[in-house]
């Protein structure tokens, strides 16, 4: 006669038994059924940060037969990544031929064009003590944008603090390292080159101060009534302009590579307002083709006034660095620097 004690042990023996079978048939059916669902991913994790997007939407597009300091950086940068062309500043096959290469390499459309994704695989993350290429390219821009540093491939303390007042007069963070985000406002230029992030770079110049470090970049000045008086409308007066509004143009020409020709300052007969001509945060060029290409490609189209003129548009971290009004029945390009 079986014991209450050797019951327990059979009804226990039998439980475990239909355990064991339990299990072995849920793993001889699991590879036959769909696998589970993945975890949702957060929208932090699948959507890049902000400043990416930014940058990423804010790169210029570098092309055939432009000229500048721009495709100088692609040239020194191609370099840096193993593609070695002549960095003389002119896109030509030359250079066409090694973006495409690079492109191929890096899986991306190889259409011969430098627009944001090339531009984003092509920079590198450039901290002191770096040496090469690319830091020759940083170096050239960060002169081209009114910061002007030796061009030695160094990335010495000399380069460290030019980054930073860049970074600084671009509300970036000032770490002194050339990330994507440094990389993307240098290239987009336009800047208010030394003006410390004071709107329109802070100091006033006098008409004769302006004009020399104007003319000492190559940069003329013409007026209807050949004269520079800023009380009287048909002279061209940069009298009281702003040194950043100074300092954004010749940065325009060095970018460009464009011959540049100012044709109203600081003179009566403007719009008022506090980004004025006659507060010196604007200034008028001539509208060329090499002048109008070289905007169109680095800004964005943003806006059209009041009086027709369509506004492109730079910024950084968020905020407005230049304006530039075309103002096509004048022959001009109407600036602000902010």
């Amino acid at each position: 006669m079986r014991t209450a004690a050797h019951r327990v042990r059979l009804i226990a023996s039998a439980a475990l038994l239909a355990t064991a079978l339990s299990t072995g048939a849920a793993a001889t059916a699991a590879p036959h059924m769909p696998a589970p669902a993945a975890a949702p991913v957060s929208a932090t994790a699948a959507a890049p940060t902000a400043a990416a997007a930014a940058a990423q939407a804010s790169w210029p597009t570098v092309k055939s037969g432009q000229r500048g300091v721009d495709v100088t950086t692609v040239q020194l940068l191609l370099t840096a990544r193993g593609h070695a062309v002549k960095a003389d500043g002119v896109y030509g096959t030359g250079t066409v031929a090694k973006v495409k290469a690079f492109q191929k390499t890096q899986h991306l459309p190889t259409d011969g064009i430098v627009g944001p994704q090339t531009w984003t695989r092509l920079v590198t993350t450039l901290k002191p003590g770096t040496k090469g290429t690319a830091v020759t390219a940083l170096q050239h821009q960060l002169t081209a944008n009114g910061h002007t540093v030796k061009t030695d491939g160094v990335y010495g303390p000399a380069t460290t603090t030019k980054v930073k007042a860049f970074q600084t007069a671009h509300r970036l963070t000032a770490d002194g390292i050339a990330g994507t985000n440094t990389w993307a406002a240098l290239v987009r230029g336009g800047g208010s080159g030394g003006g410390g992030g004071t709107p329109g770079g802070g100091a006033k110049l006098s008409d004769a101060q302006a004009a020399a470090k104007l003319k000492a970049a190559g940069i003329s000045r013409v007026s209807s009534g050949n004269c520079t008086d800023r009380n009287r409308k048909n002279c061209t007066s940069l009298e009281g302009i702003r040194v950043g509004t100074v300092d954004g143009v010749i940065a325009l020409k060095k970018k460009s590579g464009c011959k540049i020709t100012v044709t109203g300052g600081t003179e009566t007969n403007h719009a008022g307002g506090t980004y004025s001509h006659w507060n010196g945060y604007k200034v008028d060029i001539s509208r060329t083709s090499c002048v109008t290409s070289y905007i169109q490609g680095h800004a964005t189209k943003h806006h059209k006034r009041g009086d027709g003129a369509w506004v492109w548009r730079v910024t950084s971290g968020g905020k407005t660095v230049v304006d530039y009004a075309d103002e096509r029945w004048a022959n001009h390009w109407d600036i602000t620097y902010y």
